[in-house]
């Protein structure tokens, strides 16, 4: 659902985010993962960044059993040097 990183310059990690669940889905659950992946720099000099993986945090999303509809949950995004961000996570969730 979506991923957390904040790096150095040389494309390394500067802090790993810490998250919180904040408020719970209320028809699934979330999952936090510390793994290697891509980031998504808009612009600046850490946009080089984006073509190799580095360490972070992803969020995974399984909804209930046959659920099928609209779901949410909100985080706390901390960095450790400061920076801080509620998100609010919107899902449809659909049958295949």
């Amino acid at each position: 659902m979506g991923q957390s990183y904040n790096l150095n310059e040389d494309c390394t990690a500067a802090t790993i985010a810490n998250i919180k669940l904040v408020e719970a889905p209320a028809h699934g659950s979330v999952e936090f993962v510390k793994e290697n992946i891509y980031s998504n720099y808009k612009d600046g000099i850490r946009i080089k960044c984006n073509s190799r993986k580095s360490l972070g945090v992803s969020e995974y999303y399984t909804s209930n059993s046959g659920y099928s509809g609209r779901d949410m949950y909100k985080v706390r995004v901390s960095y450790g040097e400061g920076t801080i961000k509620d998100v609010t996570v919107n899902i449809n969730v659909i049958k295949n």
